[in-house]
């Protein structure tokens, strides 16, 4: 089986983190795997020597004309039979070089984030699609219901040698900012668009209760619109002194951030999934998520995760419950690991997408 991802992006997101953990064990499956991507981006450093098939191209200006046909080249000459196409605005350059490229290899699109490309046109020349979450499927179901039949969920999956709880030291956090072991710490993983405005209303009220409470966020923490509202109404209520901004963190560093919290949270409602709420659930955390978006699916059911309907007042309790009983709190954190390894793992992940790429090539295509 021969399978061409492509990734125009010029950043490093979850779309590529998530390339990151599927390409290599794909490959490990004796699949041949190429990407396309551009040059000089974080994903030619992520995969250079790895085994995976790099095709840098620019597609900057006129040379998105000549990509189309370098594209098509590749196709042809590898025999690819599957183009996997991991971002909509990717969609137009792949149709062109499949049908250029004489093969007609099945294209499928990977959407990332509810925000897809909202052409009908464009997404139903997708022999399939394949979603990280129920929120991303219903909201292209919802959009074009002709999409139901060829949608399907492919969950993440997660390097779980890489989070073991028992082998991360304790202290980085708390020794950065100087707070106390007794101090709770409530962690956020995200750049300020993703709603953590609305937490400061949540912490308002939890500082009632426990005054040293802290909310930690890794993001960037200026240049902004989005920072500097957050930075005014945290001021507004007080709560400046009560924010950590630790800023963005190496994996390395990401897993000290994990040990210190003692409660993950997100208050975005629009998710495509949260790969970092696996990680902090992986590293022995709890999770509390309002109930909407794409982290729903993987906290229904958790004995680690709570799910919560309303709005910050809802919250607040939610949290207030679990901070003020240890036993629960512990009793949650336990339960965190076996929970991502019973369902998150990225072998498992790699299975499902081998299992679903093969299905690809021995069913009828989806095109209307």
């Amino acid at each position: 089986m021969k399978i061409l991802f492509v990734n125009n992006f010029r950043k490093r997101g979850g779309g590529e983190e998530f390339l990151r953990e599927l390409l290599p064990g794909l490959l490990k499956k004796g699949i041949q795997v190429g990407l396309v991507c551009r040059p000089n981006t974080p994903l030619v450093e992520m995969f250079k020597g790895s085994g995976i098939t790099l095709y840098p191209i620019d597609r900057s200006g006129l040379r998105a004309l000549t990509s189309v046909l370098k594209i098509a080249g590749i196709i042809r000459k590898e025999r690819y039979e599957i183009v996997n196409i991991q971002r909509g605005h990717d969609i137009i350059q792949s149709l062109f070089a499949a049908r250029f490229s004489g093969q007609r290899p099945v294209l499928m699109y990977t959407p990332q984030v509810p925000e897809f490309i909202r052409s009908r046109f464009l997404l139903r020349r997708m022999d399939a699609i394949a979603t990280i979450s129920r929120h991303i499927r219903d909201r292209l179901v919802s959009f074009d219901p002709v999409l139901a039949s060829r949608t399907t969920i492919l969950y993440y999956g997660i390097d779980l040698d890489k989070f073991r709880p028992a082998a991360v030291q304790k202290g980085w956090l708390r020794n950065r900012f100087g707070l106390a072991p007794a101090v709770k710490i409530i962690g956020t993983v995200g750049d300020l668009w993703k709603n953590q405005i609305e937490f400061l209303d949540v912490l308002a009220f939890l500082r009632g209760r426990f005054p040293d409470t802290r909310y930690a966020i890794v993001g960037t923490d200026s240049g902004s619109p989005a920072v500097d509202r957050f930075k005014q109404r945290a001021e507004e209520l007080g709560l400046t002194g009560s924010v950590l901004w630790p800023g963005r963190l190496a994996k390395d560093d990401m897993l000290s951030f994990y040990a210190d919290i003692d409660i993950a949270v997100s208050t975005y409602r629009n998710e495509g999934f949260g790969i970092w709420i696996l990680e902090a659930m992986a590293m022995g955390r709890p999770v509390v998520s309002f109930n909407a978006g794409g982290i729903r699916d993987s906290l229904e059911g958790s004995p680690c995760g709570l799910l919560v309907d309303g709005g910050a007042s809802e919250m607040a309790g939610a949290l207030s419950g679990i901070l003020g009983d240890d036993v629960r709190l512990r009793t949650m954190a336990e339960a965190a690991p076996a929970w991502v390894h019973s369902k998150f793992g990225r072998e498992r992940m790699v299975d499902d997408y081998e299992r679903y790429f093969r299905s690809l090539l021995h069913h009828p295509r989806g095109q209307t």
